[in-house]
Formats: C-alpha cells, sequence, structure tokens
C-alpha cells in the first residue's frame, strides 16, 4: 500500500492532482484510513497510469472517466493502443526534429533543403496510415484506395460532409434516445450502406469489428464522446444490435 504523497512522488504528480482524479471519480483510494489518510494498492498504480497515458495523448478527463470506467475495458488492450500512438508520435517527431535541423542548416548557408523537405513531417495522412495499420494490404483496403482515388476533390468533400451527418445522427445528441430506438437503428443501416457504398465492402460482422474498435481506441472514441457523453458506447451498442437484427433475417 502507499500513501498518496509516497504515490505522488512514484507518479511524478501532487497529492492535490491525485485528490482531484479522487473526486472526478477517475482514481479512488483502495483505503481509507481511521485518521482520513488514502491508501493506494498496485490496481490504483496501473489506473493512474492509464490515466497519465490518456493525458499523455490530450484526452479529456471526462473521457478517460467514461473510458476506463466501461464494464468491457482491457487494460492489456489499452496498453497496446497507447503503444501504437506513442510510437506514431515518437516517428512523426523524429521525422519533425530532423526537418528543424535541416532547416537550421539551410539558414546557416550549410545545407540546401528542396521544397519537399521543408515540409516533411507535416502531411500527416493520419487516415491512410490507421488504415494500413489496421489492415494492411487486405482487399477491402485496396478497394476502399481505389474507390476513394476515383473521386473528384468536390466527391470527397461531399462524402465526407455525408458521413458526418450520419455519424451524428447514428451517436445521436438526444441524451433520451436508446441504442435500440427506430431513429438510431435507420442511422446505423445508413452508416453501413454509406460505408459500402463509398469505402468497401462492409460484411456485418465487420461492421461490429469496426464498432469494437471505436470504443476501445480512444482516438476513435473520442469522436463520439465530443457528441455526446457516452456517444462511444451508445454506438457501440446501436451497431450491435443492428448486426444482431441483421444476421437473424
Amino acid at each position: 500500500m502507499y500513501t498518496i504523497k509516497e504515490l505522488a512522488d512514484l507518479a511524478g504528480t501532487t497529492p492535490r492532482t491525485l485528490r482531484y482524479y479522487d473526486q472526478f471519480g477517475l482514481l479512488e483510494p483502495a483505503v481509507i484510513g481511521r485518521n482520513s489518510y488514502r491508501y493506494y494498492d498496485r490496481s490504483n498504480l496501473l489506473t493512474l497510469q492509464q490515466i497519465l497515458f490518456f493525458r499523455e495523448l490530450d484526452v479529456p478527463l471526462n473521457q478517460i472517466q467514461y473510458l476506463i470506467s466501461q464494464p468491457n475495458f482491457q487494460l492489456q488492450t489499452s496498453l497496446k493502443n497507447h503503444q501504437e500512438a506513442i510510437l506514431e508520435k515518437i516517428s512523426r517527431y523524429e521525422e519533425l526534429l530532423a526537418t528543424i535541423q535541416k532547416t537550421i542548416l539551410d539558414l546557416e548557408g550549410e545545407q540546401k533543403m528542396s521544397p519537399e523537405e521543408l515540409f516533411s513531417g507535416f502531411d500527416e495522412k493520419k487516415y491512410e496510415q490507421e488504415a494500413r495499420r489496421l489492415w494492411g494490404d487486405s482487399p477491402r483496403f485496396k478497394e476502399s484506395q481505389l474507390k476513394w482515388s476515383s473521386y473528384s476533390e468536390e466527391e470527397k468533400d461531399y462524402i465526407k460532409k455525408l458521413g458526418g451527418e450520419i455519424t451524428r445522427r447514428m451517436v445521436t445528441e438526444n441524451p433520451q434516445a436508446k441504442p435500440d430506438d427506430p431513429d438510431v437503428q435507420a442511422a446505423v443501416g445508413e452508416y453501413y450502406q454509406y460505408l459500402n457504398q463509398y469505402y468497401y465492402t462492409c460484411e456485418v460482422e465487420f461492421l461490429r469489428d469496426l464498432a469494437e474498435m471505436w470504443v476501445q481506441d480512444p482516438r476513435f472514441s473520442v469522436n463520439f464522446e465530443r457528441i455526446r457523453e457516452g456517444g462511444a458506447e451508445f454506438v457501440w451498442e446501436a451497431v450491435n444490435i443492428f448486426c444482431d437484427n441483421a444476421l437473424e433475417k
């Protein structure tokens, strides 16, 4: 067991911050002694580690609280997601650092940079990179790349806007809505058709896999949380209901 000061020293934070996490519902002590002292166990240490990892990835506290409190939250899966996200950041920062160093040498007259080198590291193409990470060179990824490259810029803008509109209706800002509401289920169905029409052949079970990724990976779940609190879990439930109903037909 660790006192609040011992834990704060271990984690490089302050007792005040740990008390705030407790008040926020993120890090409740394992034991509160008769003297009102807080004591933390190893499980608390792992929870605090998760909080700090999420904070490094710029996830707001209310969204962290939601994510780690979910029944299907898995520590190892979350750690692997953190690993991927941080490795991506390291790679990008290394490239940006190299660009800075080359630019300094260019300005000092020691090395000439090409116009392309000046912007190395800024073109993230994050969605393409994420798709490659998830699907590699699968037929689904190749199909989406082929379809996307065939669209004009106007068509791409329309498709992005349409996807955002369907997503907002699928997650819904209505706090009274339920995942099995007809309007929500209709929106999930539209999103399913949207993927098949504009991106790739999406089977029902793959849509279920997507929903699992959305709720487990903070890089995706944050987008749903911006629409409504609990949005990631809500859309996960809605998609699973849609998939169950589709497979019964």
